[in-house]
């Protein structure tokens, strides 16, 4: 589609501005065009953007910015090169020195301040060949009570509740019900509703930046708890559709929709892969009703798993944290997620 849009649009653009920005330009509306059209969007022609934002090519693919050493960026506008100071937040400075080329630099305007979004390229280590040991391997439990239970050989655990995140969740799902009930509202009058579509739009916007952020909080501080070259293990929670169906009460579909499951497991196989380290996966059956201490099936009372006949009390997840960890067996066959 770029191709086709410099063929029609080149000779329009030509004497206006140079080759290369001519060649950005086109490379970001076709872009825009391809997004909405997987997003299934009815295209806007001309296309409109809902803000101001700017693609600079870095590296071998173009010279329309580059970070220099001296805390400058020159950019590449209409009315020549501008150096614009510049500063990278302490959290990705490492990141950023660690990188092996950089590709594009993508400039926002945010709050009357310019922010950009770089994106680079990373050599990760390969991971391990040989099989790790046992106190290696950590058993990861993720349910909708917890966010996220790990335990490894070593008899450590770690314990994310997040439910904090999970009160402010609850509390933007009533406050969208209540803008979806004044929308409409305002149908039924056949009043304008671009304004409440706009605020409607705000809480779940919030909500999903709120769930991403912890999900990646979540991650890296799970890959820095875990041993060196460990195998995180996580069970194989696949719904199917026909399963999803099957699910009744709204209640329940509304309480499996906040859980971030999902993006935990993807942040944590990014975080292991950028360490060098493999993602298994085992059978999910019996893992929340077996004993960790005898092998055997027991009962689970809120969050308190107990067994009468070895008489093995603990917390539900933890349990189940241990039977993951028990059932990855470091010298047999193990389903790898993740390959660097």
């Amino acid at each position: 589609m770029a191709r086709s849009s410099r063929r029609s649009t080149r000779q329009q653009v030509k004497g206006q501005l140079n080759a290369q920005m001519a060649c950005s330009a086109i490379r970001l509306v076709a872009a825009a065009y391809q997004s909405a059209r997987s997003n299934r969007r009815p295209p806007q022609r001309p296309f409109q953007f809902r803000r101001r934002w700017a693609l600079f090519l870095i590296g071998p693919r173009g010279r329309d910015a580059s970070l220099r050493p001296d805390g400058t960026l020159p950019l590449w506008t209409v009315a020549g090169r501008k150096p614009l100071p510049y500063r990278v937040p302490e959290a990705f400075q490492q990141r950023l020195a660690q990188a092996k080329t950089m590709d594009s630099l993508t400039v926002l305007e945010r709050a009357g301040q310019l922010v950009g979004r770089l994106t680079i390229t990373l050599e990760v280590p390969d991971p391990p060949t040989a099989c790790p040991e046992t106190r290696a391997v950590v058993g990861i439990d993720l349910n909708e009570t917890n966010a996220l239970v790990a335990v490894d050989g070593q008899k450590r655990v770690l314990f994310v509740s997040g439910k904090a995140v999970k009160v402010r969740n609850r509390r933007t799902v009533k406050t969208r019900a209540r803008l979806q009930r004044k929308l409409a509202a305002h149908k039924a009058q056949h009043r304008d509703t671009r304004r409440a579509r706009r605020v409607l739009q705000r809480p779940g916007r919030r909500q999903r930046h709120r769930t991403r952020t912890f999900a990646q909080t979540v991650a890296k501080r799970l890959v820095e708890w875990a041993p060196p070259q460990a195998v995180p293990v996580f069970e194989r929670l696949q719904v199917s559709p026909s399963q999803q169906e099957q699910i009744r009460g709204r209640a329940l579909r509304r309480r499996l929709a906040l859980w971030q499951r999902g993006l935990l497991r993807r942040w944590t196989e990014q975080q292991a892969q950028e360490k060098g380290l493999r993602v298994a996966e085992v059978n999910p059956a019996y893992t929340s009703q077996g004993c960790s201490h005898c092998g055997q099936r027991g009962t689970c009372r809120r969050h308190r798993f107990t067994w009468p006949h070895c008489g093995f009390q603990e917390h539900a997840d933890i349990n189940a944290a241990r039977n993951i960890h028990a059932l990855y067996c470091p010298t047999g066959q193990w389903a790898v997620v993740n390959q660097p």
